[in-house]
């Protein structure tokens, strides 16, 4: 037996069958990559929204807090939308808060995210958010506020994500945490 067809032809189709899986995926990847980018700046512009309707437009404002993920500034006064997130039991717990311009929370939304079903997902639904609407622009803590039985990670994930909103809109406007 040759070398060829021994070991040397199993080789060579297998690196080839590689090469054509990778120039394929590739190719999916750039196809695909600006629809999903397109489609989460879709679905972050509807979350800002939501949080703050009054707004007409987002600007964009810098902060360098870990875990602060966007800074928006209603263009009409309207507000501030901040998004941070914590990390929980299955991954990141993202929110959403809406600040009036006298420091007080409007509305939370919790946003999509991995904790487990049935318990940890409880932490998105409007009975845990709708709690934080008036709050001051303080941090606070699990103890004041009525926490998801069960699932006190998610909550304690919810709340640090939170108060890192807060950080952030005390860092923006000046204000004290």
């Amino acid at each position: 037996m040759n070398a060829w067809n021994g070991s040397l032809k199993p080789v060579v189709v297998l690196v080839l069958v590689c090469l054509l899986a990778g120039i394929i995926l590739s190719s999916a990847n750039l196809i695909t990559a600006p629809v999903i980018a397109a489609n989460e700046e879709a679905a972050n512009n509807e979350t800002y929204m939501a949080a703050l309707p009054e707004a007409d437009a987002f600007t964009t404002v810098d902060c360098a807090i870990e875990g602060v993920t966007a800074v928006l500034q209603a263009n009409n006064g309207a507000g501030w939308v901040i998004t941070a997130q914590s990390r929980g039991y299955g991954g990141q717990v993202p929110a959403a808060v809406a600040f009036d311009n006298a420091g007080r929370i409007l509305r939370v939304i919790m946003m999509s995210n991995e904790e487990t079903p049935g318990l940890g997902q409880k932490v998105t639904e409007p009975g845990f958010s709708e709690q934080f609407s008036g709050m001051a622009a303080s941090s606070f803590s699990l103890e004041d506020i009525d926490a998801v039985s069960g699932a006190t990670i998610s909550s304690r994930a919810s709340v640090n994500a939170i108060n890192l909103a807060i950080s952030a809109y005390n860092e923006v406007t000046g204000g004290a945490a």
